[in-house]
């Protein structure tokens, strides 16, 4: 949420310093163009709002995937390491009874 509010003062900040270093223009038409202006930041803070948010999301999930898919393989490799013991007495049982 912080890296969403740094962006927006970001581009808001840079978007009243270009505003200020535009050379002036009729009246009627300075204000329609500051209108699309502010309406094309809103829209990029709004999708810069979205990415932060589904790299959030992303970051959050990612970790826990891959917390379950290493319990998942320590299960697995327990089972294993049980076959394998359990094949090696069978195997040295057999060996002894000939």
């Amino acid at each position: 949420m912080r890296i969403v509010a740094v962006a927006a003062i970001l581009t808001f900040s840079l978007a009243g310093q270009a505003m200020g270093q535009s050379s002036p223009s009729p009246s009627g038409e300075a204000t329609a163009v500051t209108r699309s202006e502010i309406r094309e930041l809103i829209e990029a803070a709004q999708a810069t709002a979205k990415a932060s948010r589904e790299n959030v999301d992303y970051a959050r999930v990612v970790p826990d995937l891959l917390y379950q898919i290493l319990t998942k393989l320590d299960k697995i490799e327990d089972k294993l390491d049980r076959v394998d013991t359990t094949l090696k007495a069978s195997q040295s049982s057999a060996g002894r009874k000939r």
